[in-house]
């Protein structure tokens, strides 16, 4: 794919690291459209940010898990861009659910907030892209996917999921739209969680670092250009899962 004119899609694309992958794509020359449920002021700045290196930029607020809200985010897209040529899946939910208090609602949460997220908006524009001829969908997972987090069991299910879904999908849209996902391992940690266990997962992996949103953006624009690339799963995690 040649991202300079392309159309570009980034869900929870306003803050974090969604908000670096809508930037570095705008700086490829990719037309971006930034998804946002909630971050509407974020999402504004990032696009008028955009349109600054000579590209298009739209701003659309919908939960990517509602396929009535994502319909009609398509519809306004194609308004504007006329087609979808990539999709970055990149919203998420992020919580400690410790197995002895776990409740129903603590799956529900993490289910939505994970994979559904990526199965409403993926199957919507990956029939699109299929219809087009071409297409490029990239999920967001993660290492606890591969490898299961204790205390976070919804969590690693739903990621669990997005994998297998993202290589369910290479299969049912091929050969017209390639579908991978990227598994990041310890890059951006939140605000108010626990520094020790953060310390200790730095320390788990091989190059005993932790990475940076760069390093998650070059996996985008790699895997977003790379034409005999399909239904992988790239972990991007400093050697954390040959350490578990």
């Amino acid at each position: 794919m040649t991202l300079d004119g392309a159309t570009a899609l980034v869900t929870g694309g306003a803050v974090r690291l969604g908000r670096e992958i809508s930037l570095a794509l705008a700086r490829a020359g990719a037309d971006v459209v930034i998804c946002y449920r909630q971050s509407r002021d974020a999402a504004d700045e990032i696009a008028k940010e955009e349109r600054a290196h000579g590209v298009r930029a739209l701003a659309l607020q919908a939960d990517a898990a509602d396929s009535d809200q994502v319909e009609g985010l398509m519809a306004r897209v194609l308004d504007e861009f006329a087609r979808i040529d990539l999709l970055v899946a990149n919203a998420g939910a992020f919580r400690r659910t410790p197995f002895a208090t776990l409740t129903e609602s603590d799956w529900d949460e993490m289910v939505r907030g994970n994979l559904d997220v990526f199965l409403v908006p993926a199957t919507c524009i990956g029939r699109l892209m299929k219809a087009q001829g071409s297409g490029c969908i990239i999920a967001m997972a993660d290492v606890a996917g591969l490898s299961p987090w204790p205390d976070y069991a919804p969590y690693s299910i739903a990621k669990s999921g997005v994998i297998s879904l993202a290589q369910a999908l290479a299969r049912e849209l091929a050969p017209e739209v390639r579908v991978n996902a990227i598994a990041p391992g310890p890059i951006l940690f939140p605000a108010d969680g626990d520094e020790a266990a953060f310390r200790r997962e730095i320390a788990r992996t091989l190059l005993r670092r932790h990475g940076t949103s760069s390093d998650i953006t070059e996996a985008v624009l790699f895997l977003a250009r790379a034409e005999f690339i399909t239904g992988v799963v790239l972990p991007v995690d400093g050697g954390r899962l040959l350490s578990a």
